[in-house]
């Protein structure tokens, strides 16, 4: 059976690779640490979900989102971010993006689960 394919994007390379070796045994999981590489690395990979650092090195993260979005508004997305005081504005827009967030430091376990819950729901979605 084929690996489903996720990509890990994230600025801090150590958090990014220890996400990408935590999740490696279930998929293949390709790793970029900055924004430039996203949708390049989505197209040519036929990536199934992303799991991204809102705060990613070149690129300004909504945009790329909603280029996402526009092209396939059921890609599962996974924001990842450390605490700040986020505007309620940029909070509410934040979560209508994404279909999980994870504040760091997380649990890796939640974060399977909930990768294996979006990606089933995308079965689903892609069976009817």
């Amino acid at each position: 059976m084929k690996k489903r394919r996720i990509l890990v994007a994230d600025g801090d390379r150590e958090v990014g690779l220890s996400i990408q070796e935590y999740l490696k045994r279930d998929y293949t999981v390709y790793y970029v640490d900055n924004g430039k590489d996203i949708l390049s690395t989505i197209e040519e990979n036929n990536i199934e979900l992303l799991i991204t650092d809102i705060e990613i090195p070149n690129v300004y993260i909504y945009n790329l989102i909603n280029q996402i979005k526009d092209k396939n508004p059921d890609f599962p997305l996974i924001l990842m971010y450390v605490y700040c005081d986020y505007t309620q504005e940029m909070e509410a827009t934040i979560r209508r993006l994404a279909d999980a967030i994870f504040l760091k430091p997380f649990d890796m376990g939640e974060l399977k689960k909930r990768i294996d819950f979006l990606l089933s729901k995308k079965v689903k979605i892609a069976a009817k």
